[in-house]
């Protein structure tokens, strides 16, 4: 490299230390190329840290010299060369591959500074300038912007930047497509934005931009209406910050985000609008309803309410809703009701006495569910009361009733078996003492005199033990199949034998019912298949099978059979397939075993053909539901 001449009283060495100095300062390192030697002669002091040459000066042959490049890079030096040699001077960015591997990119700019006698370069030099550092970061710019053009997509966002000086504003993003624009990309006027914004939210963006640009505000957070390409209003959420100022504080740009809102403002209207729907349901219907929080103080009640219990709103709002019950039903719904329906989050079908503005009282029958909020956690409840006090006194005069009857029955039962017991009596007398002295007419009539007076007797019996199954306390407990039907077979043992029958058992043993009604049950069907067998010897199997939800009873014989369509009316009472002398009994029989059923909140069905037997299903809950007599 030739030395730097000296104009200022410096010698060679002095001038090329001052020279490296100045090299040293900037970082950059100084080349110079002989276009007649193809030589490049480089230095500096940061040549080992731009391409790791350990020396402050250096001369390397340009072909050697371009073999350091990154391939992507060699074109670049090419044209950088050829422009030398064009224009006399040219700048290009060159990559550099250093042997440990390490890329270094530097600004390469140049100019010929000699020319030979044909006017041709003969030298030119230059400086190389490390970027390196400077790419990384343009690069990581580049990823950022375009992860930020994503989001921005992802998003239905627009990004705005608004410049206080021209009253202009700039929108890049998805959400531009929905603004009016006549031409995209090119700067909004303030009057032009305007036009697109609803009227009523023009006031609060023009005294929030106002405050921005006096330096009152340095962030602005709005939310308008604009109305979009469709002519349709479009809720947008505009917020940023003012990102550059005057030295005295005056806004001259800001940026910020556009964000669209309008979905949500919809759900919000639909919310609301449901919130309003269900408010007036709760004031308007015809429906005793209250709504209290978790420690059961009234936060609204129907209008309904307010009518039949005789207050006005603001008598009841904020009060315990026990204030408002008896004092028994305080007492139970205090100590047992409220704590289970906050443990369990309902409540269903709890009787209580409410006592009104005027002091009438009234039964009612109150159904509850809590429900939680997402937002605040809080619990709500929301309560229905159905007034059942007509209900609960015609069940009060039914039950009176059933007792009038019941005693009815009783007296009856015995006031009629009375006279019935002596006609009877007197009828076999007559019939043993006077037999021989009457003729074939009036054996007859004894005869018939003395059937009649049984099968009233029968019938009064059966009437009794019928009407006592549904007034009979209910016990249900576990019990042995076979030990039931031992009993039965005992109290059955003479018409068994004389039928020659088998009564065959299968399936589980442990049943859960009551005693005495599945004893009336097994007895009747048993009695049943033994009266209505056909020619051959009857056999019954009865059998048992069970579930989660209960118990399968089936009985099942080998008689008679009847038609099908006959398989409801069987169970009437006094029912009869038959003619009356063909078959004994009250024909009250199956009507009993299915008031058994039903007592038990069983169900009872019936599958039969005639001369192919017959076969009776009964199902009984396992937990014990049956129903009760208050």
């Amino acid at each position: 490299m030739t030395e730097p001449s000296s104009t200022s009283g410096l010698d060679a060495a002095q001038a090329q230390q001052l020279f490296l100095d100045a090299l040293d300062s900037s970082g950059d390192t100084a080349w110079r190329l002989d276009f007649r030697t193809g030589e490049v002669e480089l230095a500096g002091r940061s040549l080992k840290a731009m391409f790791g040459i350990d020396a402050e000066l250096a001369r390397i042959p340009l072909a050697e010299w371009k073999l350091r490049l990154q391939p992507s890079s060699n074109a670049h030096c090419d044209q950088f060369i050829a422009d030398l040699r064009a224009k006399g001077r040219g700048e290009t960015e060159l990559t550099f591959i250093m042997e440990c591997g390490r890329e270094v990119t530097v600004s390469n700019r140049g100019r010929v500074i000699e020319r030979d006698t044909d006017g041709g370069p003969a030298v030119a030099a230059g400086i190389y300038s490390d970027i390196t550092d400077q790419k990384a970061l343009e690069h990581r710019f580049a990823e950022m912007a375009e992860y930020f053009e994503v989001a921005i997509e992802a998003t239905d966002l627009a990004i705005w930047r608004w410049d206080f000086t021209s009253n202009t504003a700039q929108l890049d993003g998805p959400l531009v497509r929905h603004v009016a624009l006549e031409k995209r990309g090119r700067d909004i006027t303030d009057a032009e934005w305007c036009s697109f914004v609803h009227r009523d939210d023009l006031k609060e963006i023009l005294i929030q931009t106002d405050e921005m640009a006096q330096g009152k505000r340095a962030s602005v957070d709005l939310i308008y209406r604009l109305r979009d390409t469709d002519g349709n209003w479009r809720w947008l959420h505009s917020f940023g910050r003012v990102t550059k100022a005057t030295a005295d504080g005056k806004a001259l740009i800001a940026n910020g985000i556009l964000k669209d809102e309008t979905e949500n403002f919809r759900l919000r209207d639909q919310l609301e609008a449901s919130r309003s729907y269900f408010e007036t349901i709760l004031r308007n219907t015809p429906a005793l309803l209250h709504q209290t929080n978790d420690r059961g103080i009234l936060l609204d009640v129907s209008e309904y309410w307010l009518r039949f219990m005789g207050y006005e709103r603001d008598e009841v709002i904020g009060r315990p809703s026990v204030e408002f019950l008896t004092e028994e039903s305080r007492h139970y719904a205090l100590n047992h009701a409220m704590p289970e329906f906050f443990a369990t989050g309902h409540i269903r079908n709890v009787a209580y006495q409410f006592q009104k503005k005027s002091g009438e009282v009234f039964d009612a029958l109150l159904n509850a569910h809590l429900t939680v909020n997402p937002e605040t956690g809080g619990k709500y409840a929301f309560a229905v009361i159905s007034d059942v006090t007509q209900l609960r006194r015609a069940y009060r005069d039914l039950e009176r009733s059933n007792r009038e009857l019941d005693r009815f029955a009783t007296v009856a039962s015995h006031d009629l078996q009375e006279p019935l017991r002596k006609i009877r009596a007197f009828a076999t007398m007559l019939k043993t003492r006077y037999s021989d002295s009457v003729d074939s007419d009036g054996q007859a009539c004894l005869e018939f005199l003395t059937d009649a007076a049984g099968r009233m007797q029968d019938l009064i019996d059966s009437l009794l033990e019928y009407s006592q199954l549904e007034v009979r306390p209910l016990r249900s407990a576990k019990l042995s199949l076979s030990a039931v039907i031992g009993e039965v077979r005992g109290r059955l043992s003479d018409t068994i034998a004389k039928a020659n029958a088998q009564v065959v058992i299968s399936g589980e043993d442990e049943i859960h019912a009551d005693a005495f009604l599945l004893g009336q049950i097994l007895q009747n069907l048993i009695s049943n298949s033994l009266k209505y067998r056909s020619g051959a010897p009857p056999r019954i199997d009865i059998g048992l099978s069970s579930d989660e939800n209960g118990f399968l009873l089936r009985v099942a014989d080998n008689g008679m059979g009847f038609d099908p369509k006959f398989a409801e009316q069987v169970f009437e009472p006094f029912r009869r397939l038959h003619a009356r002398g063909e078959f004994g009994g009250a024909g009250i029989g199956l009507a009993i075993v299915r008031q058994a059923v039903e007592r038990q909140n069983g169900r009872i069905s019936v599958e039969t053909r005639p001369h192919e037997g017959t076969e009776f299903s009964i199902v009984l809950p396992r937990v014990e539901t049956a129903r009760s007599v208050a």
